[in-house]
């Protein structure tokens, strides 16, 4: 039987774009404690609310701690956009104020490169077995408001939410199930609705789990009443260079004025100590 399902870390798809690549990973790998290095770059896309269509160009860095049954994962990022009107929060992209509704064509011109909002994440596996196959997860998350203002890329606020991840392993397959809660901070002029969001996917390892695929869909209630409700659907793919290294390639659609039309990203996890 090949090995089980490793590291989860199912949060909102995409939204720190290295983070799926964590969720199909051998319980080999899974069971290393100590510290890694994540890294990803992303680049996405969508006209959202507005006549011209935006460009998002994001690097990631980040740090992860991994214990015996829970992880603590920061991560900080660099954002160049031609649009000074969207803010990046759980892989959505949302107008960071009732201007940015109001006047559709307000853009920059080329590219502006700025400092990204910082985010930490923690998961707690609070059930894992293995003659069932299955494992549950609790998580947390926070963003702590740390982008540039002078790119208007952030809300200015804190963001916070949870989920619960039920994940059924069956020899080379494993089906994942989230639900969970977020919570956007409201920036001047602007109430979002606090959000349940809900996710499905189905993975396959390959070659005895050095190859894995996974297909994943997510979505969310509404954050403003007038639009429709975000959706996404992603395909990923990992490889285990080693047993210390791992690279991951991600492809996203979304449906939705808040979800970018397409998000693509490449990504790495490398242990340290």
């Amino acid at each position: 039987m090949i090995n089980r399902i490793g590291n989860k870390l199912l949060r909102k798809p995409a939204y720190a774009g290295f983070l799926l690549f964590l969720i199909l990973t051998s319980s080999k790998l899974f069971a290393q404690t100590g510290w890694f290095f994540t890294s990803s770059v992303q680049l996405s896309g969508g006209n959202y609310v507005f006549e011209s269509y935006n460009r998002v160009f994001s690097v990631y860095g980040g740090l992860r701690y991994q214990g015996e049954n829970f992880g603590i994962t920061a991560s900080l990022q660099l954002v160049s956009s031609n649009n000074n009107n969207v803010s990046q929060t759980s892989g959505m992209m949302i107008p960071s104020g009732t201007n940015n509704i109001s006047n559709t064509n307000s853009m920059q011109s080329g590219m502006n490169l700025g400092l990204g909002d910082l985010y930490g994440y923690f998961d707690y596996k609070i059930i894992s077995d293995y003659e069932s196959g299955i494992d549950l997860f609790v998580n947390a998350q926070v963003k702590i408001p740390t982008a540039a203002t002078h790119m208007n890329i952030g809300t200015g606020k804190y963001d916070f939410g949870g989920s619960v991840t039920l994940r059924k392993s069956l020899e080379s397959f494993v089906g994942i199930v989230d639900l969970g809660y977020l919570n956007i901070g409201d920036p001047d002029g602007i109430t979002y609705k606090d959000l349940f969001t809900y996710g499905i996917g189905v993975g396959k390892f390959f070659n005895y789990g050095e190859y894995s695929l996974l297909l994943y869909y997510t979505g969310y209630t509404k954050i403003l009443e007038d639009y429709d409700a975000p959706q996404q659907i992603s395909l990923g793919a990992n490889y285990r260079v080693s047993e210390t290294v791992i690279l991951s390639f991600i492809g996203s659609a979304g449906i939705g004025n808040f979800m970018p039309d397409y998000t693509i990203s490449t990504s790495a996890r490398i242990k340290l100590l």
